[in-house]
Protein backbone atom coordinates (compact mmCIF):
# COMPACT_ATOMS: atom_id res chain seq x y z
CA UNK A 1 0.00 0.00 0.00
CA UNK A 2 3.40 2.31 0.51
CA UNK A 3 3.94 2.08 -3.49
CA UNK A 4 1.20 3.72 -4.84
CA UNK A 5 1.11 6.63 -2.05
CA UNK A 6 5.05 7.04 -3.09
CA UNK A 7 4.12 7.48 -6.51
CA UNK A 8 1.21 9.56 -6.53
CA UNK A 9 3.28 11.70 -4.26
CA UNK A 10 6.38 11.79 -7.26
CA UNK A 11 3.74 12.30 -10.01
CA UNK A 12 2.04 15.24 -8.21
CA UNK A 13 5.42 17.10 -7.93
CA UNK A 14 6.84 16.06 -11.21
CA UNK A 15 3.37 16.70 -13.18
CA UNK A 16 3.19 20.01 -11.08
CA UNK A 17 6.15 20.98 -12.21
CA UNK A 18 6.05 19.85 -15.23
CA UNK A 19 2.25 20.04 -16.49
CA UNK A 20 2.83 18.97 -19.92
CA UNK A 21 5.24 16.28 -19.58
CA UNK A 22 3.57 12.65 -19.47
CA UNK A 23 4.29 9.91 -16.52
CA UNK A 24 4.68 6.41 -16.23
CA UNK A 25 4.58 4.71 -13.22
CA UNK A 26 5.34 0.99 -12.14
CA UNK A 27 1.88 0.98 -10.17
CA UNK A 28 -0.42 1.32 -13.42
CA UNK A 29 1.48 -1.20 -15.24
CA UNK A 30 0.56 -5.21 -14.97
CA UNK A 31 3.46 -7.33 -13.71
CA UNK A 32 5.96 -9.13 -16.13
CA UNK A 33 8.47 -7.72 -19.00
CA UNK A 34 5.76 -8.22 -21.81
CA UNK A 35 3.58 -5.84 -19.75
CA UNK A 36 5.96 -3.35 -18.72
CA UNK A 37 7.29 -3.24 -22.98
CA UNK A 38 3.92 -2.40 -24.21
CA UNK A 39 3.00 0.25 -21.19
CA UNK A 40 6.64 2.27 -22.28
CA UNK A 41 5.81 1.77 -25.71
CA UNK A 42 2.13 3.00 -25.57
CA UNK A 43 3.01 6.51 -23.48
CA UNK A 44 5.69 7.13 -25.83
CA UNK A 45 3.70 6.37 -28.99
CA UNK A 46 0.67 8.42 -28.15
CA UNK A 47 2.03 11.86 -28.78
CA UNK A 48 1.06 13.36 -25.57
CA UNK A 49 4.32 14.99 -24.77
CA UNK A 50 7.87 14.36 -25.95
CA UNK A 51 8.77 14.08 -22.59
CA UNK A 52 8.13 11.12 -20.37
CA UNK A 53 9.17 10.30 -16.57
CA UNK A 54 9.59 6.99 -15.74
CA UNK A 55 8.98 6.07 -11.84
CA UNK A 56 9.70 3.31 -9.86
CA UNK A 57 8.58 4.70 -6.31
CA UNK A 58 9.76 1.78 -4.36
CA UNK A 59 12.63 0.06 -6.42
CA UNK A 60 12.91 -2.79 -3.76
CA UNK A 61 9.64 -3.02 -2.34
CA UNK A 62 9.75 -6.85 -0.64
CA UNK A 63 13.19 -5.37 0.83
CA UNK A 64 11.19 -2.34 2.10
CA UNK A 65 8.10 -4.91 3.45
CA UNK A 66 10.60 -6.54 5.75
CA UNK A 67 12.84 -3.42 6.89
CA UNK A 68 15.93 -4.64 4.47
CA UNK A 69 17.66 -1.17 3.75
CA UNK A 70 17.77 -2.43 0.25
CA UNK A 71 15.11 -0.30 -1.29
CA UNK A 72 14.73 3.46 -2.60
CA UNK A 73 12.98 5.48 -5.89
CA UNK A 74 14.31 5.33 -8.80
CA UNK A 75 13.33 8.15 -11.67
CA UNK A 76 14.49 9.02 -15.12
CA UNK A 77 12.85 11.28 -17.76
CA UNK A 78 13.25 10.09 -21.48
CA UNK A 79 13.04 12.87 -23.79
CA UNK A 80 11.70 11.40 -27.24
CA UNK A 81 12.26 8.02 -26.53
CA UNK A 82 16.10 7.80 -25.33
CA UNK A 83 16.54 8.69 -21.61
CA UNK A 84 18.33 11.92 -20.72
CA UNK A 85 18.31 11.54 -17.19
CA UNK A 86 18.05 9.34 -14.08
CA UNK A 87 18.11 9.57 -10.46
CA UNK A 88 18.38 7.32 -7.63
CA UNK A 89 18.12 8.53 -3.35
CA UNK A 90 19.20 5.79 -1.15
CA UNK A 91 17.89 7.28 2.16
CA UNK A 92 19.19 4.24 4.33
CA UNK A 93 22.69 5.77 2.97
CA UNK A 94 22.00 9.57 2.33
CA UNK A 95 23.39 8.73 -1.10
CA UNK A 96 21.78 10.66 -4.45
CA UNK A 97 22.99 9.12 -7.45
CA UNK A 98 22.71 11.34 -10.03
CA UNK A 99 23.28 10.76 -14.44
CA UNK A 100 22.57 13.15 -17.24
CA UNK A 101 23.73 11.69 -20.88
CA UNK A 102 26.19 13.19 -21.85
CA UNK A 103 27.20 14.66 -18.75
CA UNK A 104 28.37 11.97 -16.55
CA UNK A 105 27.01 10.14 -13.53
CA UNK A 106 27.58 11.29 -9.81
CA UNK A 107 26.98 10.11 -5.85
CA UNK A 108 25.85 13.50 -3.87
CA UNK A 109 25.95 15.65 -7.02
CA UNK A 110 29.67 15.50 -6.47
CA UNK A 111 31.67 12.79 -6.77
CA UNK A 112 32.09 11.32 -10.31
CA UNK A 113 31.34 7.68 -10.56
CA UNK A 114 33.17 5.59 -12.76
CA UNK A 115 33.70 2.20 -14.13
CA UNK A 116 35.67 -0.35 -13.17
CA UNK A 117 38.68 -1.65 -15.43
CA UNK A 118 37.58 -5.77 -14.35
CA UNK A 119 37.27 -7.76 -16.92
CA UNK A 120 35.54 -10.50 -15.45
CA UNK A 121 32.18 -9.89 -14.08
CA UNK A 122 32.84 -11.29 -10.81
CA UNK A 123 36.00 -9.64 -9.95
CA UNK A 124 33.57 -6.43 -10.02
CA UNK A 125 31.22 -7.72 -7.38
Amino acid sequence: EIDPLCEKTIRNIILDTFPTHNFLGEENVAPGKEASSAALDQKLSNGESDYLWIVDPIDGTTNFVHGMPLCMPSVAVAHKGTVVAGVIYDPHRDELFTAIKGGGAFINEATPIVVGNQKILGDAV
